[in-house]
């Protein structure tokens, strides 16, 4: 079977709707998603991040420089309007409130988004902080990559 979108202009028209739905412009591939992987310094330590911003979410992956894993996986995302408040849960990992849950809660209550986070770093308070600022500064600096 011929496809519509390859014919002559008289033959197009005589495929009707299936020709039209055809011809319509489709969304540039750089739009729908966006990767990219960058290396922070918080201090002593170097963090990996990987992006993947889709429409309307985004995704994190945060490792130490020398072993990428996965051992947390989270989503937040804002309720419903009228409603202020973040929803969140865990995919993998520790229940409850791990680390991967409290930084996409944070970021989703921040940019209006939904975030899936893995953070897979073991860090003290100290590192937490360090980490925390280099990562806001990042997005900060690059926020067309993440929003």
């Amino acid at each position: 079977m011929e496809s519509c979108a390859v014919l002559p202009t008289q033959q197009m028209e005589a495929c009707g709707d299936a020709a039209k739905q055809q011809q319509m412009p489709l969304p540039a591939a750089g739009q729908a998603f966006t990767s990219h992987m960058a290396q922070l310094n918080a201090g002593a330590l170097q963090i990996t991040l990987r992006v993947l911003k889709m429409n309307g979410s985004t995704m994190l992956f945060l490792s130490g420089k020398d072993a990428e894993r996965l051992d947390e996986f989270a989503i937040a995302m804002p309720a419903r309007p009228p409603s202020q408040q973040i929803v969140s849960t865990t995919f993998m990992g520790e229940s409850g409130q791990s680390d991967s849950v409290v930084l996409a809660t944070k970021l989703s209550m921040r940019h209006r988004r939904q975030f899936y986070v893995s953070m897979n770093l073991q860090l003290d308070s100290m590192a937490r902080s360090q980490f925390e600022s280099a990562l806001v500064s990042y997005m900060q600096n690059n926020l067309e990559l993440f929003v």
